[in-house]
């Protein structure tokens, strides 16, 4: 029943995606999320961020072998996976896709160990992978380490630092420790650390979600504040070996 239920509502985006296709359209979508810019500054405010219990713990380690049994168990083998190739790319560009289902959930609530056939609400691996999963058909892990595991292992593209990201790739962030950038210093960062992800969209911004009280699904800037300071890598999961 679990994934018949998320058959029937990727089909459902596909159908959306294939009937509002085209060249303006996708101009709009991008000016729409140029123009909407950050959400607020919530992701940023001490008053909010300082004693948020779910930025500070990242993830659920869903997609690790540890994991507590079930069909999450079953999915924790790495398998590459492509984009559906009888998906069209928007504007020539299948980046687009995904950007254009990531945007179709701003303002979904934050839930922490998520349930990852059902898009009511999101922590920000299940936010990730739902947006290639509906928009491309591509079944990436299911928390942000395994997905930094799959970027390390199949893409063509694997950076570590910031200024390199381009519009979709994947981010990803070690944990939460304030907003301050001397809080970072000396900290070790690895694939093993990693606790969140999101998807980049150009011009400093990234399309995530990160806990209830800073606002669920939404964009921020990645520069100037923690998102930056807590980089690990990123890549792209279009472009792959």
């Amino acid at each position: 029943m679990r994934w018949i239920a998320t058959a029937a509502i990727i089909l459902g985006f596909t159908f959306v995606m294939s009937a509002c296709g085209g060249r303006s359209d996708a101009d709009n979508l991008r000016n729409q999320l140029h123009t909407q810019g950050v959400t607020d500054e919530r992701i940023s405010d001490p008053y909010v961020i300082n004693d948020d219990v779910d930025l500070k713990r990242g993830d659920q380690g869903i997609g690790q072998p540890s994991f507590g049994g079930g069909t999450f168990m079953a999915q924790s083998a790495m398998t590459q996976v492509f984009p559906n190739p009888s998906i069209s790319p928007i504007n020539g560009s299948l980046a687009e896709n995904a950007i254009r289902t990531a945007s179709q959930f701003m303002g979904t609530p934050y839930q922490f160990g998520s349930d990852r056939s059902d898009p009511t609400s999101f922590d920000c691996s299940d936010f990730t992978r739902w947006a290639f999963l509906s928009g491309l058909g591509m079944d990436l892990p299911l928390d942000s380490r395994s997905q930094a595991r799959y970027v390390q292992a199949y893409s063509n593209r694997v950076f570590y630092n910031l200024n390199n990201a381009r519009r979709g790739d994947l981010l990803f962030f070690t944990s939460f420790r304030g907003g301050n950038p001397a809080q970072y210093e000396g900290v070790s960062k690895s694939v093993e650390a990693v606790s969140h992800c999101g998807i980049y969209l150009g011009d400093g911004k990234m399309i995530h979600t990160a806990s209830p009280r800073t606002g669920g699904v939404r964009i921020d800037n990645v520069f100037g504040n923690h998102l930056q300071w807590r980089f690990y890598m990123g890549g792209t999961v279009l472009d792959q070996k």
